[in-house]
């Protein structure tokens, strides 16, 4: 919910339809006023003719709320959402999407682009398959679930919220390196947003996903905050369950990957990171659980760089099944902090021991 301090808008909605070989794709576009606040359905009409919504103004019904509210129409497929300002507030709450497969040129079943404060909340995603392309067309680079994409219009800092939401089944078919998809089930991208972006998961269900980097997240220069939620038997090249890129530790502000009371089981990756993957940035993890990570190099967590870890970031954590047996002792999995290692949990270039 916005704060009393919150501008409060008018929305000018706009679904427009464009047709493609496998389904509609529905286009809002949120134009943020001065005025009342819109709270209405962004879909597609049985007959298949797009539904114009248009808030506040000359000649207009004016529509009110309490918040800017969107119910979906699952079935139109790919929704791309657009704010045209840093003070649009987009909630998705409570829809069901399920058995759908989108070829590797369609958007995202939800792209968010530019807008700061997106939530979304107690939506079920189950049985998504991202495919092999179509001749001719251009391969997105998302997951077939959600994206979150920066955009130049942010200009302070930016946030996202995934509350409550289940994953299960949400895949990208024959992953590999080449294809370069992102996040079985989100992609968190800063892009050019001049400010800082931070996305919040918390209470989330990630069962069975997976995706060419990031088996259910991946993240870009952005900060991102795991709370509360579980991840089962996702699958990436690198980055079984999460990939976080951040920048280089010489660049500010620096992305932090933040892990607290979480529980990963049975992650696999087919080159680093069966569970967490971390390239640049920092990373802190606090009471969670991890168990039969694997990967060719770093069965749980892999760390590229050693600024990105210090002991006391690590705390209260359980490690099971994180390493090969033949892998030697390393110095970071000594206890402290109260930390279980069962097997060493953390892995990262020779010289970082």
């Amino acid at each position: 919910m916005p704060s009393s301090s919150m501008k409060l808008f008018a929305a000018l909605l706009v679904a427009c339809l464009a047709q493609t070989s496998m389904a509609a794709i529905v286009v809002c576009k949120m134009d943020a006023q001065d005025g009342d606040t819109l709270t209405a359905a962004c879909s597609v009409g049985v007959s298949g003719q797009p539904i114009s919504l248009v808030g506040p103004g000359s000649g207009q019904q004016q529509l009110t709320g309490s918040q800017v509210s969107y119910t979906l129409d699952v079935n139109a497929r790919s929704t791309l959402f657009e704010c045209a300002s840093e003070d649009d507030l987009l909630i998705i709450d409570s829809s069901q999407y399920s058995s759908q497969t989108l070829n590797n040129c369609e958007p995202p079943l939800l792209e968010l682009r530019g807008c700061s404060n997106a939530i979304l909340s107690n939506n079920t995603f189950i049985s998504i398959t991202r495919s092999t392309a179509q001749p001719g067309c251009t391969i997105s680079k998302y997951g077939p679930c959600v994206a979150v994409v920066g955009a130049a219009s942010q200009e302070t800092d930016w946030s996202f919220s995934s509350l409550a939401n289940t994953f299960t089944s949400t895949i990208c078919s024959s992953i590999s390196a080449t294809s370069g998809r992102l996040g079985g089930a989100f992609a968190f991208e800063h892009n050019d947003s001049p400010g800082a972006m931070s996305a919040v998961v918390k209470g989330s269900t990630f069962t069975s996903t997976a995706c060419d980097f990031g088996g259910a997240i991946h993240s870009a220069n952005a900060s991102l905050t795991l709370t509360d939620s579980t991840f089962t038997g996702t699958l990436a090249v690198d980055g079984g369950a999460v990939q976080f890129v951040g920048t280089n530790a010489t660049v500010a502000p620096i992305q932090k990957l933040q892990v607290k009371s979480s529980t990963f089981t049975s992650n696999t990756a087919v080159t680093t990171g069966g569970i967490i993957q971390v390239t640049g940035g920092a990373v802190s993890i606090d009471g969670s659980t991890f168990t039969n990570g694997e990967a060719q190099i770093g069965q749980c967590v892999w760390l590229d760089k050693c600024e990105s870890y210090t002991e006391n970031q690590i705390t209260g954590n359980t490690w099971t099944g994180c390493a090969k047996p033949e892998s030697p002792p390393i110095s970071w999995c000594k206890a402290h902090d109260g930390n279980n290692w069962t097997t060493c949990g953390m892995e990262g270039p020779r010289e970082c021991y």
